[in-house]
């Protein structure tokens, strides 16, 4: 009965998170273990007052009513997660950035690497925390090229069964310019997404897209 009760434990361990002496390879990391690919909108706060009017969407926001965001991510051992993301923007003339008001319209785009570290994996809301780097390019007169450190939180939401969810961070950026902590090369950027897990191992993704074919 002892050995019957260990098979039937060790076959509803996920591949994801098996021994690390089961060293399953690369190749089987890539292709079987968890993708997940996310596109939505991003607003960019860059008004020059980190700390201040957070939530001044008139004068400070910066967002584009089409989805403006995407991103892949990768699921990793040990709650991690590594997310490489693409973001586009405009700041319109009017808006204030750096303590300043456009006169007209000026493009943005980053591209970042971070790493997340999962809180919980067992319930529909995984919290997460982040770390991680990149590159910004605004076509302002200040700042132009900076590279980033990022820090941030957010959370998934599972709307179908770790198949489909919603995904929202906060994420704060430290442009890498001297002086750093001064610098107007700081700016925070907030993200809604929708999110779609894609994986050839998970039994749970397969319920999920079963229960979904008998819905549609």
């Amino acid at each position: 009965m002892l050995l019957i009760s260990f098979n039937l434990s060790a076959q509803n361990i996920h591949p994801l998170f098996k021994a690390p002496q089961e060293k399953l390879g690369f190749r089987y990391f890539i292709t079987k273990t968890p993708w997940r690919v996310q596109v939505g909108w991003h607003v960019v706060d860059d008004d020059g007052k980190p700390f201040k009017d957070l939530f001044d969407v008139k004068k400070s926001w910066n967002i584009l009513p089409y989805p403006t965001k995407v991103s892949v991510e990768k699921e990793c051992y040990y709650n991690w997660n590594v997310e490489l993301a693409f973001a586009y923007n405009i700041y319109k003339g009017g808006k204030q950035i750096n303590g300043e008001i456009l006169t007209d319209n000026k493009s943005f785009y980053s591209i970042d690497l971070n790493g997340k570290y999962l809180l919980t994996r067992k319930y529909r809301i995984e919290p997460y925390l982040l770390i991680g780097g990149g590159y910004t390019h605004r076509a302002t007169t200040k700042y132009t090229s900076v590279p980033t450190l990022n820090a941030g939180f957010g959370a998934t939401i599972w709307v179908l069964d770790e198949f489909i969810g919603i995904n929202l961070q906060a994420t704060g950026k430290l442009g890498l310019l001297s002086p750093i902590y001064k610098s107007g090369s700081n700016y925070t950027q907030h993200s809604v997404c929708v999110l779609v897990k894609f994986s050839g191992n998970s039994r749970r993704l397969k319920a999920a897209r079963a229960h979904l074919n008998t819905i549609f």
